[in-house]
């Protein structure tokens, strides 16, 4: 299979890097030109071990190519990636998204048509190391689906390339549950790291961020159930809980994203819970303050991320 990546940080690196190992001819994309060397020169490196892939700023990759476009860029650069990259799709190529937050697959599907995107999740811990190179500190899942919920056999191939590349993939028809899942956990964990500098473990050892982070999954779920989407509190809660002991010196996206003086994707995570929380006239105390926390630093930030 052909693959693109577009976004070649932690994550982009992780997916292309393992679907290359396993056979798969891929090319990831991306704006940092740095990176783009680097790649191109070194391959991608996860944990030490090295695999040779192609890498291309974006314009500058061969066209009508790719089986598959998968998309890991932040969600507020979405829309432009997929405009400036729809054309390495080759005719009924699909395009999957399992970025953060809500709202990717429609905005993708607006591009491409809804019967040619998949959307899903993933729980990888990866952190970027350098210009090719990431850690994973844990293991990880991937869900996915058709974003129009039909039962197409490119859903499962797709599933089968991903579970034969080591990153435990599944085809999932209740992913909108998994995925509302993901925003939780991320509202959580992502927040609480961005706003303290805190890893994943730390903020488990200190008992009142521990107890905020509980207090944020109650509310991310009675905002989904709300909304028509049915969440398991016990499951998050147990999600958060595993993630503070085994993913303890994980550095959430949300953390790197400040500490490198970049745009936090709080927009699409803790904003798109708080908006639908005030459409169903939920009271969600925790979840406002940490955005309204989260949007100062960004506005902090605005001079630094506009040259990102």
């Amino acid at each position: 299979m052909k693959v693109a990546v577009v976004g070649a940080g932690a994550m982009g690196m992780l997916f292309g890097g393992r679907l290359a190992r396993a056979g798969h001819d891929v090319m990831l994309i991306d704006v940092d030109a740095a990176r783009v060397s680097a790649i191109d020169a070194h391959g991608v490196t996860e944990n030490g071990a090295a695999v040779s892939c192609r890498a291309f700023l974006p314009g500058t990759a061969p066209r009508s190519m790719a089986d598959l476009l998968i998309v890991f860029t932040k969600a507020t650069h979405t829309v432009p990636a997929i405009r400036q990259n729809a054309a390495l799709l080759r005719p009924g190529g699909v395009v999957l998204t399992v970025q953060n937050g809500l709202g990717n697959g429609s905005a993708i599907a607006a591009e491409v048509g809804a019967d040619h995107v998949l959307v899903g999740i993933t729980n990888w811990p990866a952190d970027l190391e350098g210009h090719g190179e990431i850690h994973v500190s844990g293991s990880g899942m991937v869900k996915l689906w058709s974003f129009d919920g039909e039962d197409r056999p490119v859903v499962h191939s797709i599933a089968d390339a991903l579970e034969d590349a080591g990153l435990n993939a599944s085809a999932e028809p209740s992913v909108d549950s998994a995925i509302w899942t993901k925003v939780i956990f991320n509202a959580t964990l992502n927040g609480i790291a961005a706003l303290t500098g805190l890893t994943v473990g730390q903020i488990g050892d200190i008992e009142p961020t521990r107890a905020l982070a509980m207090r944020l999954v109650a509310e991310g779920v009675a905002i989904a159930g709300a909304s028509g989407i049915t969440i398991d509190e016990e499951e998050v809660r147990s999600s958060v809980a595993f993630a503070l002991t085994h993913h303890r010196d994980h550095k959430p996206s949300m953390l790197q994203d400040v500490e490198a003086g970049r745009r936090t994707e709080v927009d699409a995570i803790q904003g798109a819970l708080v908006n639908a929380a005030y459409r169903h006239g939920i009271a969600v105390p925790a979840l406002e303050t940490c955005a309204a926390l989260l949007r100062g630093i960004d506005a902090r930030n605005a001079p630094a991320s506009l040259q990102q």
